[in-house]
């Protein structure tokens, strides 16, 4: 799919709504202290990094990610120093795993957990580093105090982007299964 074509903006525009959508159906549920989102959405990025090229894995969950984020939270902060990129970096790796271990002929579902680990631990990095870079000289007292500690940031990040990570697997397998059963995909 050429990135200059309509299609291309039409499946990066459906992949981010339904990513946007979904993000909010759980964004209310409390994380305590964390209070980063429980994300199981992310298998709307993990599906768009399973079928389409990589690029519209990654540009589909940062606009995701990033309208849910402004209406979750009522501004764009916290998501242009963390979420936005982290989404991007995170989904765009993910493709291009899945992509390299498919070419090694490396069964779908191992390239999907594999990929989808390498992704989330890119995310998560670019999450923690952005959260304690905000708490720490972007608006200090936006966020509670313990993202100050790049450490706390960091393993925050990891704890409620992987929480989540299980189920997500699973319903992109469910997903990709389904699509293929109905003939829509072919070769994953």
């Amino acid at each position: 799919m050429e990135k200059g074509t309509s299609k291309f903006a039409v499946v990066t525009a459906i992949f981010a709504a339904l990513y946007a959508v979904a993000s909010l159906l759980t964004a209310y549920i409390p994380t305590g202290i964390f209070f980063i989102q429980f994300r199981p959405a992310i298998a709307v990025p993990m599906v768009a990094a399973v079928i389409y090229p990589p690029i519209i894995a990654g540009l589909s969950a940062a606009l995701g990610t990033f309208i849910a984020s402004i209406v979750r939270y009522g501004t764009p902060l916290l998501t242009i120093f963390s979420g936005t990129p982290a989404n991007f970096l995170g989904f765009y790796t993910m493709g291009l795993a899945y992509r390299l271990l498919r070419r090694k002929n490396v069964n779908w579902v191992f390239s999907l957990i594999l990929s989808s680990i390498a992704g989330l631990i890119v995310g998560s990095l670019i999450i923690g580093l952005g959260l304690w870079f905000i708490a720490t000289s972007i608006a200090p007292g936006l966020l509670p105090p313990d993202f100050a500690n790049i450490g706390f940031a960091i393993l925050s990040s990891f704890l409620l982007v992987f929480a989540p990570a299980p189920i997500a697997v699973i319903i992109t397998i469910l997903i990709i299964e389904s699509l293929k059963r109905s003939k829509k995909i072919r070769n994953i």
